[in-house]
C-alpha cells in the first residue's frame, strides 16, 4: 500500500499524518465484466482521462452515518476534474447516505466488502463510474499522530477517512476544512488518473524515489513529505491554498489523454 504523508508541502499540515495511501495491491482481473471495477489503482486511468470510451462520469458518493464534505470542496473537486479530464458529457455526483458500520476502525479489505456490498453505480456505455465512500470511523494502520486521510484502492474506487479529516481541520489554530477536504480528494483521485507512475507513464523522471506513486517536486499535489508542525503554526501553514500539479504531472497526464 502507498502511504502518502502530508499531502501538500506548503499546504497540507497535519502534524506528521501520513495523508493518504494508494493500495494497488488488488485484484488484477475482473469476473469477467466488460469494464471491471476491482482493478489495480491506475489501472483504469486512461479511461479517466480521454473521452475514447467514455465520455462522461458519475461519481458515487456514499456518505456513511452522514459523513458528507463541505459542497464547497465537491465543488472544487467538479473543477479540478473538469480542467485535466476529456469529458464532454459532463461530470456529475450522486449523493447518499449509508447507517454507520458499527466498525471501530476500517481495514482496506473491509472497505472494499463494503464497496462490494453497497455500489450501486456501474461502468457502462458512454459512462465511467466512480466510487467513493466517505468513512465515519479512522483507518486501522493510523498510530498515534500518524494518520491516513484516504486512499485509491481500485481502479475506480476511494476512500475517505472523513472522520479524520473533520477532527484535523476547521477548529481553531487548525487548516481551513474546506482547503484539507479538498487536497485529499484531489490527491486520492489523481492517484486513479495514474499518478504518479501508476498507469499514467512517466514523460520525465520525476518519481520520488522514496516515496513511490508520489512526485518529488516540491509543493506538487503529488508530493509525499512528512512534515511535524506544531498545531498553533498550521493556520499560516495552509494560508496559500492547496496544492497544485506541478508541470510535470500535467504533461503526465496530457500524455496518457488529459487535458
Amino acid at each position: 500500500m502507498y502511504k502518502i504523508i502530508q499531502l501538500l508541502c506548503l499546504l497540507i499540515l497535519l502534524i506528521g499524518l501520513n495523508a493518504c495511501s494508494s493500495d494497488k495491491d488488488q485484484e488484477n482481473g475482473s469476473s469477467g465484466d466488460p469494464f471491471s471495477y476491482t482493478l489495480n489503482t491506475g489501472a483504469s486511468a486512461n479511461d479517466l482521462l480521454s473521452d475514447s470510451q467514455f465520455t462522461k462520469i458519475i461519481i458515487e458518493a456514499v456518505y456513511v452515518d452522514g459523513y458528507k464534505p463541505e459542497q464547497a470542496s465537491l465543488n472544487n473537486l467538479i473543477a479540478f476534474l473538469n480542467n485535466r479530464l476529456h469529458k464532454p458529457g459532463g461530470i456529475s455526483i450522486i449523493e447518499r447516505d449509508i447507517p454507520a458500520q458499527g466498525l471501530g476502525t476500517y481495514s482496506i479489505a473491509e472497505v472494499r466488502q463494503l464497496e462490494d456490498d453497497v455500489r450501486t453505480q456501474f461502468s457502462a456505455g458512454d459512462t465511467l463510474t466512480i466510487f467513493v465512500l466517505f468513512a465515519e470511523q479512522s483507518n486501522e494502520n493510523d498510530s498515534g499522530n500518524s494518520v491516513i486521510l484516504g486512499t485509491a484502492y481500485r481502479n475506480t474506487s476511494l476512500v475517505m477517512f472523513q472522520k479524520t479529516i473533520e477532527e484535523l481541520s476547521g477548529g481553531l489554530n487548525e487548516p481551513s476544512r474546506v482547503n484539507v477536504e479538498t487536497a485529499v480528494y484531489e490527491h486520492e483521485f489523481a492517484h486513479i488518473m495514474g499518478l504518479v507512475n501508476i498507469g499514467t507513464a512517466l514523460q520525465t523522471n520525476h518519481e520520488d524515489n522514496s516515496n513511490s506513486a508520489h512526485c518529488d517536486v516540491d509543493g506538487c499535489l503529488m508530493s509525499a513529505q512528512l512534515e511535524t508542525f506544531n498545531p498553533l503554526d498550521m493556520m499560516n501553514i495552509m494560508g496559500s491554498g492547496v496544492a497544485q500539479l506541478d508541470t510535470q504531472c500535467i504533461a503526465d497526464l496530457q500524455a496518457n489523454g488529459g487535458k
